[in-house]
C-alpha cells in the first residue's frame, strides 16, 4: 500500500511538473513574441519564421530514435535489456550528431535554391548566418537525445521541467535583451543556439548526475540495435511528420506564393491559437487517467457515458469559447502586439473554429486510448495531410493567402469528422446520441456569436492597447453572456448538470494522482525542448496534451 501511494505520488508530481513546464514556456512565448516581431519588422520576423520551420523539419531526420530510445530506458531501469543499453544511447548519440551535422551541410548545399524560395532578397546575407547559427542548435538539440532519454525513462520528470522551464525563460529572455541592444536575425539566432547548449548541458549533466551507469557508449553498436528501435521510432515519427507537414509546410508555402511578411503574419495567429489552447489540452491530460480507472472499475458502460458526459461539457465550453476568439480575433493581436497584424487575425479566425472541432473529439480520443486502441487515429492524422496539400494551392490561388489556413481548417475538421465516424463504427457506438449532445451548444454559439458580429461596430474600440483590451472585453463578455443565457432557457444547462460535473471532478481528482498501471501501453509523455525561442509550435493535429497516437507501445485498430 505504502509502493502505491508513493507511486500515485510520484506520478502525480511528475503530471504537474511537466505542465508547469509548458505553462512557463508559453509564457515565455507570450512575453519575447511581441519584442522579436516589433524590434525585427515584419519582413526580418517572416524570414526568422521560415528558417525555424526549416529547422523543425529537418529535426524530423531523427526517425523517432528519442521516443524509441525513452522506451528503452524504461525497460533497463525495470531490469530488462540493461546489456544493450549503454549501445543504443550511443546510437541515438551517434545519430543526432550526424543529423546536426547533416543538417549543416544541407543548408551549405541548398542555400541558393532556398535563397529563392524563401524570397530572401537582401536579407538572404543575415539569413545564411542565422541558418547556420539555428543548425548549430539544432545539433545540440542532437546531443541531447540520449541524456533527455535518460531522464525521461527513468521519470525524473521534475528536474527535467525544471531545466526545460529555466531555460525557456533563460532563452526568452537573452533573446530580448539582444533584440533591444540593436541585435538583429543573426544575433537572435546565436542567442537560440547559446539556449540550446545550456539546455543539453543541463540535461547531460543532470542524467550523469541521477543515473551514471546509463551512459551513452558508441563502441558495440550494432545493425541489430537500430533495427529493434526503427520500427517503434517510425511509428511515433508518423505523427510528428504529420504535424509538420500541416504547419511548417504551411509557412512556406506562404513565403513562396507570397513572401516572407505574409508567413510571418500568419505565424503570429497560429502561435496565439496555440496558447489559447493551452487550457483544453490540460484538461485532456486529467481526463486521460480517470478514463482508465472508470474502464477498469465500470467497463464499456461506463466509458460509454464518459465520452457523452465529457464530449458535451467540451462542446458547451468550446463553441461559445471559438465564437468569442473568432469576433476578438483583431483585438486580441492589438492586445497582444500592440499594433494591427491583420494575417495574424486573419489565420486565427479561420483556424480557432476547426480546431474548436478537434478539441471537442477528444474526449473520444481519451477513450480510444483507455480501450488500449490508439490505431483507430493514424488514418485520420495522415488524411487531413493529404487534404490539406491536396487543397492548399488550388485556394491559395482562388482566394489569396487565407486560403492556405482555410485548407488546413478544411483538413482538420475533414478529417475529425472521418475519425468520429470511424471511432463509432468500430467500436459499435450510435451516433444520434453524439449529435444530440453536441448540436444544441454549438447552435448557441453560432447565434451568440452573430450577436457579438453585429454589435461589435457599437462597443468600445481604439488603437491602442488599452482599446484593444476593452474591445476584447466588451465583445467576449457579450457573446459569453449571451451563450449563457441561452444555454439555460433551453434547458442545455441546469442544476443537474453542475452536479454531475461536480462528481466527474472528483472523479477525475484522484484519478490522476494514480499510477497508470491499467494501461502499460501507454508510452510517458514528453517535454518536448523547443528548436528556436519563442517556441515555434502551431497547433499539431492530434488533440493537444495528449501523447500523440503512434507513441503508443502496441495499441490495436
Amino acid at each position: 500500500m505504502a509502493s502505491r501511494i508513493t507511486a500515485g505520488g510520484r506520478v502525480a508530481q511528475n503530471t504537474v511538473s511537466m505542465l508547469a513546464a509548458r505553462v512557463v514556456m508559453a509564457a515565455a512565448s507570450l512575453a519575447s513574441l511581441p519584442v522579436a516581431y516589433t524590434r525585427l519588422g515584419e519582413r526580418a520576423y517572416g524570414v526568422w519564421v521560415l528558417l525555424g520551420g526549416l529547422m523543425a523539419i529537418m529535426a524530423l531526420a531523427d526517425l523517432g530514435l528519442g521516443s524509441a530510445l525513452v522506451r528503452e530506458v524504461a525497460r533497463a531501469a525495470s531490469g530488462e535489456r540493461r546489456g544493450r543499453l549503454g549501445a543504443m544511447l550511443g546510437l541515438g548519440l551517434v545519430w543526432g550528431v550526424c543529423a546536426g551535422v547533416l543538417a549543416l551541410v544541407g543548408i551549405a548545399l541548398g542555400w541558393s535554391w532556398l535563397v529563392s524560395l524563401m524570397h530572401l532578397g537582401d536579407l538572404s546575407t543575415q539569413a545564411w548566418h542565422a541558418a547556420l547559427w539555428l543548425a548549430l542548435g539544432l545539433l545540440f538539440n542532437g546531443v541531447e537525445v540520449p541524456w533527455r532519454a535518460v531522464l525521461e525513462g527513468t521519470q525524473r520528470y521534475g528536474a527535467l521541467a525544471c531545466v526545460s522551464g529555466g531555460t525557456a525563460l533563460a532563452g526568452a529572455a537573452l533573446a530580448v535583451f539582444v533584440l533591444r541592444r540593436g541585435g538583429g536575425l543573426v544575433e537572435l539566432s546565436a542567442s537560440s543556439a547559446a539556449a540550446s547548449a545550456l539546455r543539453t548541458g543541463l540535461i547531460a549533466g543532470l542524467a550523469r548526475r541521477y543515473e551514471p551507469a546509463m551512459a551513452p557508449r558508441v563502441r558495440g553498436i550494432e545493425a541489430d540495435d537500430l533495427r529493434s528501435m526503427r520500427g517503434y521510432g517510425m511509428r511515433v515519427q508518423i505523427s510528428s511528420a504529420s504535424a509538420a507537414a500541416n504547419t511548417e509546410m504551411d509557412r512556406f508555402f506562404l513565403g513562396g506564393l507570397f513572401g516572407p511578411a505574409t508567413a510571418g503574419g500568419f505565424d503570429v495567429g497560429c502561435r496565439l491559437l496555440n496558447l489559447l489552447r493551452l487550457p483544453p489540452g490540460l484538461v485532456l491530460v486529467a481526463l486521460f487517467p480517470a478514463a482508465v480507472a472508470g474502464a477498469a472499475t465500470g467497463g464499456p458502460s461506463w466509458l460509454d457515458r464518459f465520452h457523452l458526459l465529457a464530449t458535451r461539457y467540451l462542446t458547451v465550453c468550446l463553441a461559445p469559447a471559438a465564437a468569442a476568439l473568432m469576433v476578438c480575433a483583431d483585438p486580441l493581436v492589438r492586445l497582444w502586439l500592440g499594433h494591427q497584424v491583420s494575417w495574424g487575425a486573419a489565420n486565427l479566425a479561420v483556424l480557432v473554429p476547426a480546431y474548436a472541432v478537434n478539441l471537442a473529439a477528444g474526449a473520444a480520443t481519451v477513450v480510444t486510448r483507455a480501450e488500449g486502441r490508439p490505431g483507430r487515429e493514424t488514418r485520420y492524422v495522415l488524411l487531413s495531410v493529404a487534404i490539406n496539400f491536396a487543397l492548399t494551392y488550388p485556394l491559395a490561388r482562388l482566394v489569396g493567402p487565407l486560403g492556405v489556413p482555410l485548407a488546413t481548417a478544411i483538413g482538420v475538421v475533414a478529417s475529425t469528422g472521418y475519425f468520429m465516424l470511424h471511432f463509432h463504427r468500430t467500436s459499435g457506438r450510435p451516433i444520434p446520441p453524439l449529435v444530440r449532445v453536441v448540436w444544441p451548444p454549438v447552435m448557441v454559439a453560432a447565434i451568440a456569436g452573430t450577436v457579438g458580429a453585429v454589435a461589435a461596430r457599437f462597443l468600445p474600440d481604439g488603437p491602442d492597447r488599452w482599446g484593444a483590451a476593452a474591445a476584447v472585453l466588451c465583445r467576449g463578455g457579450l457573446i459569453l453572456a449571451v451563450a449563457g443565457a441561452l444555454l439555460v432557457a433551453s434547458g442545455c444547462v441546469g442544476r443537474g448538470d453542475w452536479r454531475r460535473l461536480r462528481g466527474l471532478v472528483r472523479r477525475v481528482a484522484p484519478a490522476a494522482a494514480q499510477p497508470t498501471v491499467a494501461s502499460p501501453a501507454i508510452a510517458p509523455p514528453t517535454i518536448a525542448p523547443p528548436t528556436i525561442p519563442p517556441p515555434a509550435v502551431a497547433p499539431p493535429i492530434a488533440p493537444p496534451g495528449l501523447p500523440p497516437a503512434a507513441e503508443m507501445a502496441g495499441g490495436g485498430r
